[in-house]
């Protein structure tokens, strides 16, 4: 013989084989099914993790930079309150909205409760307040967004005009004579 086929193994006896018994429908319960997936390797379980986690994140990312999710409130809302010295609201008074350019944003007319209210966006503006039986008043406020800005206004009667009383002196005798005369 040579000395490549002493090295092959010798046939051995064949053992014969059993063929398997039919096996049983497939229906597994779902403990069964959770069983399963917790029995494979870990690092299949994690990249499953991680893979719905980067999807997760590129569609957040997405739906961010086009503008679909939750934007952040622009404006805020002012409310002013206008009352007379005695504390009691002034129905009817005029408001106007104005910016520090006095540009006109709006003209709104107060309730029975004296109050009126209107979103504008986040920024500095001037109110002006006028009644008819009242002097005019003139505040700042500044409005942040998603927040409420509330401000007081008082308004006082107007002072009564002064009178000034003016003597005109009799004119002397010799300016009589003179107008008299005719000059």
């Amino acid at each position: 013989m040579n000395e490549l086929a002493a090295e092959l193994p010798q046939d051995t006896p064949s053992v014969p084989v059993v063929p398997a018994a039919p096996a049983a429908p497939a229906t597994l319960s779902a403990p069964s099914r959770i069983g399963a997936i917790l029995r494979q390797p870990m690092t299949k379980l994690q990249t499953v993790v991680g893979f719905g986690a980067g999807l997760v994140t590129i569609a957040g990312t997405i739906s961010s930079l086009a503008g679909l999710g939750a934007a952040l409130p622009s404006k805020g809302e002012v409310v002013a309150v206008v009352q007379d010295r005695a504390r009691k609201p002034v129905a009817a008074a005029t408001v106007e909205i104005l910016t520090p350019q006095d540009a006109l944003v709006t003209t709104l007319t107060a309730e029975q409760d004296g109050r009126v209210m209107h979103r504008v966006k986040e920024g500095r503006y001037r109110l002006r307040v006028t009644h008819p039986q009242f002097a005019a008043e003139t505040r700042q406020v500044e409005v942040h967004a998603g927040e409420r800005s509330e401000i007081r206004v008082l308004l006082a009667r107007p002072a009564a005009p002064s009178v000034k009383t003016v003597i005109a002196q009799s004119p002397s005798s010799l300016r009589k004579f003179f107008r008299e005369l005719g000059f």
